[in-house]
């Protein structure tokens, strides 16, 4: 008996899980860092450079996933303007929430925000947001180039030579930059769907190996036994690698892992006003600097606050807060 394909990808929600996780705890480390409690900035440094190696990539490649088979859905037109919903509006929205946000309170956070930097969002992303934005340019250029290529190798060696050859290409915007850093993982993820890669058998073999190499080649990367562009990428793949094993291993076992998955969008649109609001709070109300306090209930509050208020704003139906509302369009036969 076949397995229906959402269910043989139901793991991609536990590599979202995980990714969020580390995205939150990331975030909230940073925040803290920069707030200057934080005892031991060695550590730090190296943990904030272990996670950003491969947790970006990981989003990126669980993007291209379902790329191809949403594009022959919808055509390019189609996709674009789903994308317009899903990733444009709620990007917008957000942005402003939390550039007003940061706006009004710029007083006891770590950066002051003006008004021009709120409003510069159509073409400068802040915070977080700079994913969306560079997701969404990532999704029109490679449907573009699907649409006159129909071949999804030459699409991943055109997405590597740009990875390669960027810094010769000298481009100013730093969202176009991020799309050619990161598309070629989401031209990864299209490679991997294509020729059914999810298919494979997975054990904790496996995952030990990945484990153990992903432990090597961020041993060497660190070390400076071996650096550049190329060796970033090895080390970004190993980690998504690894990602995949264990959400593979993980699948229908921890669902709430899942459940943070399937909810990993909301949870970066709002993670960061939850996350960062507890530390200000307790930072500027009770004087509380202490590194590990901030660090654990900060990453808890980052995911599961915004959890719950995702879960609310479902079950209040006020879904327009992350997704464009749709209008049903009734017409009247005469």
């Amino acid at each position: 008996m076949k397995t229906s394909s959402s269910t043989q990808y139901e793991w991609v929600n536990y590599a979202k899980g995980i990714g969020i996780i580390l995205v939150v705890y990331g975030h909230v480390a940073r925040g803290v860092f920069n707030a200057g409690i934080t005892e031991d900035e060695k550590l730090f440094r190296l943990v904030d450079a272990v996670i950003y190696s491969f947790h970006m990539p990981l989003f990126f490649f669980i993007s291209g996933l379902f790329f191809l088979n949403s594009l022959n859905k919808r055509g390019v037109k189609g996709l674009v303007s789903s994308k317009l919903g899903t990733i444009v509006y709620p990007y917008i929205l957000w942005s402003l929430i939390q550039g007003g946000l940061a706006y009004s309170l710029q007083n006891i956070t770590n950066y002051k925000t003006t008004i021009s930097d709120v409003l510069s969002l159509l073409w400068l992303p802040q915070d977080q947001f700079w994913f969306l934005y560079a997701l969404f340019v990532v999704f029109i250029f490679y449907a573009l180039a699907y649409s006159l290529l129909r071949n999804v190798i030459a699409l991943f060696v055109l997405s590597l030579l740009l990875y390669i050859f960027k810094a010769d290409l000298s481009i100013g915007w730093s969202v176009a930059n991020a799309a050619i850093n990161f598309g070629i993982y989401f031209c990864a993820g299209m490679l991997f769907s294509h020729f059914k890669a999810n298919e494979f058998k997975v054990s904790y073999g496996w995952l030990l190996a990945s484990l153990l190499v992903f432990v090597i080649s961020q041993f060497c990367f660190h070390n400076q036994f071996y650096t550049g562009d190329l060796a970033k990428l090895m080390m970004a793949f190993v980690g998504v690698g690894m990602v995949i094993l264990l959400s593979k291993l993980l699948d229908q076992r921890f669902h709430l892992l899942g459940l943070l998955g399937r909810c990993s969008l909301e949870i970066y649109l709002v993670h960061v006003i939850f996350g960062s609001g507890f530390r200000i709070f307790m930072q500027y109300c009770f004087n509380i600097e202490n590194s590990v306090f901030h660090l654990v209930l900060g990453t808890l509050i980052g995911v599961f606050i915004s959890l719950l208020f995702a879960e609310a704003v479902k079950r209040m139906q006020f879904n327009f807060l992350f997704s464009m509302p749709k209008h049903s369009v009734h017409q009247n036969k005469t």
